[in-house]
């Protein structure tokens, strides 16, 4: 069984984009899932039917396509809608189609710097209402089939930031390790602080005892400080190959931005992350 039933690819057909299909294969290894493989053309001339460019770039994507059907996938098609802004046009297809996952590749050579000026990826970031799965590690050493061997959760509890747990669950014979991070980032008192860490190891624990009837190892780390900071530390020392948080943003202006944390993460830390969006209010 897989979370993801209609899965929404999009690429600017770079070497790093083209990970991606390994990516969604890890994500999404139920065969029935639907696919639909998008490319943007931003020009008249990439957009001639009769053009050069235009065949090349259907002919990438038909290698896509081939790579994908080689893994058993049925349901695939391939559009290359024309548009001056990527973000607004993968958020169309994604709305007329019903897709419930976008995955997209950032660069991560002056990532931040592009991201701060607009990039297709940060806006889709801050944009889209529906998981968004970012693929950041642009080593071409890099093995998309290990993306679920370790698995970093960063929550606050609250009922967002578990959401990956569906997911977990649902890819659980596919799962190395998961590793759950809270971290307590105000505290009035040393005495505040080991209130809210000792309710932080019981609800921990209690994640990592769920887990364990799925036969999902996992454990857990309590930090102090900025949550993003921690995040890209805890990356770090546990060796992360995914990071699965929410997306919060009840506090910003738009509905649908990103929280300070999940923005920092999606600026700052180099581990593909999947962002959960996440679908009532607390």
């Amino acid at each position: 069984m897989s979370t993801f039933s209609k899965v929404l690819l999009g690429t600017d057909l770079s070497a790093h984009a083209a990970k991606l299909t390994g990516c969604l294969v890890s994500l999404c290894p139920d065969t029935d899932t639907e696919i639909v493989l998008a490319h943007v053309i931003d020009s008249d001339d990439d957009a001639d039917p009769h053009g050069s460019h235009y065949q090349k770039i259907r002919d990438n994507l038909a290698q896509y396509k081939k790579d994908l059907l080689e893994s058993q996938y049925e349901e695939i098609c391939i559009v290359t809608p024309k548009g001056d802004d990527p973000c607004d046009v993968l958020i169309k297809i994604a709305e007329e189609k019903n897709i419930d996952m976008m995955l997209v590749a950032s660069h991560n050579k002056s990532f931040l710097k592009r991201a701060l000026q607009g990039s297709t990826t940060f806006d889709l970031a801050r944009e889209t209402d529906i998981p968004l799965f970012i693929s950041k590690d642009e080593d071409d050493e890099e093995d998309e089939e290990a993306l679920l061997d370790r698995v970093l959760v960063a929550t606050d509890f609250s009922k967002i930031s578990l959401d990956a747990l569906n997911v977990i669950r649902n890819l659980h014979e596919h799962v190395g390790k998961v590793h759950f991070l809270h971290v307590i980032e105000h505290s009035r008192s040393n005495e505040d602080y080991k209130a809210k860490r000792d309710e932080a190891e019981s609800l921990l624990q209690e994640l990592c005892d769920e887990l364990k009837i799925f036969g999902i190892e996992s454990d857990y780390s309590i930090a102090k400080g900025t949550a993003s900071k921690r995040i890209e530390e805890a990356c770090e020392k546990e060796k992360i190959t995914l990071i699965m948080m929410g997306k919060t943003g009840a506090d910003m202006d738009e509905p649908m931005s990103l929280g300070s944390t999940a923005e920092n993460v999606v600026l700052n830390v180099d581990c593909a992350t999947l962002l959960l969006p996440g679908n009532d209010e607390e």
